[in-house]
């Protein structure tokens, strides 16, 4: 359903040939699934064209040095990343609309807005990177690491969360939902950087007595459980004109369980330090985050068990970081993942059942998200791991 750009101001070779970088990212990253590969693949081709023609219509970027930089900087944090945000938001839009509708302006205003939705994630990655000292993101050297960034990384985030304002304004200034759109973008910056905010203090102030489950959902929901799942939806509902009290309950009744589980889920995967499933090579343990398997151990722990998770949590030093790997399997912290999430899995799906026929989104909105989304218990498989 997706159609390439059909009313560009500037023409597309033209476009095309100022992106440096254009055929860097081809092949795309392969799609989470929720859209088609043909509809992806059409998405990502636009992404460089939405990034020059902000970059051209900003009048502060008039240097020809502003320009290059606020490009490579939307470029360098986004490429190589799967779009599954972007993603749900396209498929909230084609499925509350009558598939005809989705032409010209409206096309394009589909597509720019599931691109910002993406660049606000790339944005709170270049802070998070920074904060937590990551050496790399999706097999490359994060942004604050490149040789002529350093100390400007913050200066460039600042630039680029002010460059995804502006593209909303050329996009969508004049229009009746204006309003709503920016204000929900505000939204998105303040929860994630809330989220951001307890995670860090959490973290500098080491007292475990704090690494509860409440604590632990509430980091969690505002740092990436808001962003991952309510977000997109949330902006498709905006644009299709059906963002109500209706809509969003039935968002928070649904979506804010299976945002939060994405943030356990990227813990485990963390646990595994696998760059491939998260981006960023895994430093949780090292960086004495409060994560999921940090909380569950804790629950879990004797007296023992626990005096040795407060001496070697948070340490860089290898023997401390295999002796907490080591506690994590001796208390089985894997199957209890694999059958919490299968249990939270099935309540999800009875909240759905639950829901009317003509409900917005749709049950079978719901459903899709849910299955091409959440993590089932079929990643324990990937892991050679089995629940009982």
């Amino acid at each position: 359903m997706l159609c390439f750009f059909v009313k560009i101001v500037t023409p597309t070779r033209r476009l095309l040939s100022h992106s440096r970088n254009y055929t860097n990212w081809y092949p795309a990253p392969v799609s989470n699934g929720i859209l088609s590969r043909n509809d992806y693949e059409k998405f990502q081709k636009s992404i460089p064209i939405i990034i020059e023609k902000g970059v051209q219509a900003i009048n502060v970027l008039k240097p020809a040095e502003l320009r290059d930089r606020m490009r490579r900087i939307a470029e360098y944090s986004t490429q190589g990343r799967k779009f599954i945000q972007s993603e749900m938001a396209i498929l909230c839009n084609e499925v509350l609309r009558k598939p005809e509708e989705i032409k010209g302006e409206l096309q394009i205003q589909q597509t720019v807005l599931a691109f910002c939705v993406q660049m606000v994630m790339a944005y709170i990655i270049i802070i998070d990177d920074i904060e937590d000292g990551s050496k790399t993101r999706n097999g490359k050297p994060c942004w604050h690491l490149l040789p002529d960034v350093g100390n400007l990384a913050m200066n460039d985030a600042s630039m680029f969360r002010s460059f995804i304002y502006e593209i909303l304004k050329q996009n969508f200034q004049g229009s009746t939902y204006y309003d709503n759109i920016l204000n929900l973008f505000n939204e998105a910056f303040l929860t994630c950087n809330v989220g951001q905010y307890f995670d860090a203090v959490t973290v500098r102030n080491k007292n475990y007595a704090d690494f509860t489950m409440e604590r632990y959902k509430m980091i969690a929901y505002h740092k990436f459980g808001y962003f991952a799942s309510k977000f997109p939806v949330l902006s498709a509902l905006i644009l299709c004109n059906k963002f109500n009290k209706d809509s969003q309950r039935n968002i928070d009744n649904i979506l804010t369980d299976i945002g939060i589980w994405g943030q356990i889920y990227n813990d485990l995967t963390d646990f595994f330090d696998d760059d491939k499933r998260t981006g960023k090579t895994g430093s949780d343990i090292q960086t004495g985050k409060c994560t999921w398997l940090a909380v569950t151990a804790l629950q879990r722990c004797n007296e023992k068990q626990r005096k040795e998770f407060e001496a070697c949590y948070g340490s860089w030093e290898p023997e401390n970081v295999n002796r907490i790997r080591k506690l994590y399997e001796d208390l089985n912290i894997l199957n209890i993942y694999f059958h919490e999430e299968r249990a939270t899995y099935e309540a999800t799906v009875k909240k759905i059942q639950s829901l009317p026929s003509n409900a917005l989104p749709s049950p079978d909105f719901f459903q899709t998200i849910l299955d091409k989304y959440y993590p089932t218990v079929s990643c324990g498989e990937s892991y050679n791991i089995k629940s009982n």
